[in-house]
């Protein structure tokens, strides 16, 4: 296969004669298309960047429970606080990208769970052997890469859920006890 790029031509409609008003909308433009080749990853490449690819999953999984934890901790001590509508703006967009992940995780399991068809010789059975743990390994793989930061958006968006709770009840005491004392809220 060539590698290199080819590029369509636009077009600009054609001229008009007559009286006959211009189009109210511009033709169509033909894209650009661009070709090129992939290189296959040999078994030898593969042995050796995946410690280096299970080792900085590791660290960014570390990295994102450490910051959960901390969100936790600060809604459950009250040092996080955000007005009810910062909340639930801040609630949806992270329940939003904990729905994507998981739309994502969904559409790749299977897909990185399909065997390579490389052969039926031991050696192509070893390395399609290889890909699938690097993809869908349960300690390492691309797969609970993507559970991992479900359950990290997912903790997030619940410690987000308790702190706006709390600024709500909060609230609603100070009204009902402004109230009592005849102040008007």
């Amino acid at each position: 296969m060539a590698e290199g790029t080819g590029t369509g031509t636009g077009t600009t409609g054609a001229a008009t004669t007559g009286t006959a008003p211009p189009p109210a909308e511009p033709p169509a433009v033909t894209p650009e298309v661009t070709t090129s080749t992939t290189v296959p990853i040999t078994a030898e490449q593969l042995a050796a960047v995946k410690p280096v690819l299970q080792q900085q999953m590791l660290t960014d999984k570390a990295e994102a429970s450490h910051a959960a934890a901390k969100l936790d901790q600060a809604a459950d001590s009250g040092k996080l606080t955000l007005d009810v509508d910062a909340a639930d703006a801040l609630i949806k967009a992270v329940d939003a990208a904990r729905d994507q992940v998981m739309d994502l995780w969904k559409r790749a399991t299977d897909q990185l769970a399909t065997p390579l068809q490389l052969g039926e010789n031991p050696v192509a059975k070893a390395i399609s052997a290889r890909f699938a743990d690097l993809a869908v390994g349960e300690d390492s793989g691309a797969a609970k890469a993507l559970l991992d930061l479900f359950k990290v958006l997912d903790d997030i968006g619940n410690a987000l859920r308790r702190n706006r709770d709390t600024i709500r009840d909060a609230d609603e005491e100070a009204e009902k006890s402004m109230k009592n004392t005849g102040g008007s809220w």
